[in-house]
């Protein structure tokens, strides 16, 4: 009887869908976390008298193979005289990536030098159930998250990318020469472990007010004209002649405006331009905005760099912003600025997704932005023997790290029904 009723039962939510998107394979994730390395050409869109050798790297000759054979997936373990001792990896789900990294840039006598690397890499293959076979064990892992955006505590929030974008807001105030009163809330990106002003990500931009959409209610000058009546004027530097400029209405009217204007004031302080002229030139901004004082000259291309990659087109793709505010990291920060996020439900699934591979995708992820860091170092000048080594890769990195970092647990239930008393909700997803 009680079968019966079991069976003739009705769910009243079967009607209901929610599109929790596509999981994209994680090779996919990694071959995107990889050409970030290219990243590395932007230093020479900055040239410097004298040190015209900044390094070049292309990837490619990229060939993924789901099904190698035994041979192909076993490492060298160590050589005892003449025998050579394998470690046989062929009891797991795995797929072989190969590509090739070709490098160029100079060796100890200046002189320009090129290799081609070739790297091997092991690369878990997830079934049709989400469970990967490793060592002859099962293991499994769900993500479910925000397609945008997720709560990061106190006035913080986090923005889903291959390498999250974590944005934090903070209160300023700003005093006009005749006295008025001006509050906003001051965005900060994390870039690198450090909290930067969002404003510093577009100095390198010619006309910067014009781009952020904020001119001519907010300009730049060097004097203070006679239309005091509708404009109000802020001095940052009180022994520089750099003014900005200010409409009244607008600057009532808009908090974004007064965003950008706290913002300006507090960037222009902390880097001290001498003239309205540095104010203004993309290139010096570029320089000042270097993470490595007293080295090697003229590496602030790096904070560009590492602002371009923190948006990844995989990642893009998912988020339900406009297109033209997902093509590029700035105009994604740009679209942070403007948007106000009150509306946002957390708890609905229809603002979530599944993410798997993504996740352990942020092994790779981690292992480049340290690559990145060290030769960021360097800068334009860094030679081959600085760099080789950031472009060989082990091909059971993402295999060990997996173990070490926990990012997959071993399916250790004895059958399906078992499964949801492992599952956790959190209001993070």
């Amino acid at each position: 009887m009680l079968d019966y009723c079991i069976s003739n039962m009705e769910n009243p939510l079967e009607h209901i869908t929610v599109d929790m998107g596509e999981d994209r394979p994680l090779v996919d994730f990694v071959i995107k976390a990889i050409s970030g390395l290219q990243i590395i050409n932007q230093l020479r869109l900055y040239p410097i008298e004298g040190a015209d050798n900044a390094p070049f790297v292309a990837i490619g000759n990229w060939h993924w193979n789901p099904h190698p054979l035994s041979g192909d997936i076993q490492t060298k373990r160590r050589e005892t005289g003449t025998k050579l001792k394998t470690k046989n990896i062929s009891d797991n789900r795995i797929g072989v990536l190969d590509f090739d990294v070709y490098v160029e840039a100079r060796d100890k006598n200046k002189n320009l030098v090129s290799q081609v690397i070739h790297n091997t890499l092991h690369i878990p293959i997830a079934d049709e159930k989400g469970r990967y076979y490793l060592d002859n064990l099962r293991y499994s892992e769900y993500q479910l998250v925000d397609k945008l955006l997720y709560p990061g505590g106190k006035n913080t929030f986090t923005i889903k990318s291959l390498l999250p974008v974590v944005i934090r807001y903070e209160d300023a105030t700003a005093v006009s020469m005749d006295g008025m009163i001006v509050t906003a809330k001051v965005g900060m990106v994390k870039i690198f472990t450090t909290m930067e002003p969002i404003l510093s990500c577009f100095m390198h931009v010619p006309a910067v007010l014009s781009y952020l959409e904020v001119f001519p209610i907010l300009q730049f000058c060097d004097h203070v004209y006679e239309d005091k009546n509708d404009f109000e004027y802020f001095k940052p530097l009180e022994d520089v002649d750099i003014y900005i400029k200010a409409y009244k209405k607008g600057l009532n009217k808009f908090e974004y405006v007064r965003t950008i204007l706290v913002m300006a004031i507090q960037l222009i302080q902390s880097y001290h331009p001498n003239n309205i002229d540095e104010l203004r030139n993309p290139q010096w901004w570029v320089y000042q905005l270097s993470y490595y004082d007293g080295m090697v000259e003229h590496r602030g291309a790096c904070h560009q760099m590492h602002v371009a990659r923190m948006l990844d087109t995989i990642s893009a793709q998912v988020l339900p912003i406009p297109e033209i505010d997902k093509r590029i990291m700035i105009s994604l920060l740009k679209y942070v600025l403007q948007t106000e996020f009150d509306d946002m439900n957390f708890f609905s699934f229809e603002n979530k997704r599944l993410r798997r591979n993504e996740v352990i995708s942020t092994i790779i992820t981690a292992m480049v932005s340290d690559k990145l860091k060290q030769m960021f170092r360097y800068g334009a000048l860094a030679m081959m023997s600085d760099i080789e080594g950031c472009f060989k890769f082990s091909p059971d990195c993402i295999l060990r790290k997996m173990y070490e970092l926990g990012t997959v647990h071993s399916i250790d239930f004895a059958n399906d029904l078992d499964y949801p008393h492992l599952l956790s909700y959190t209001r993070k997803g």
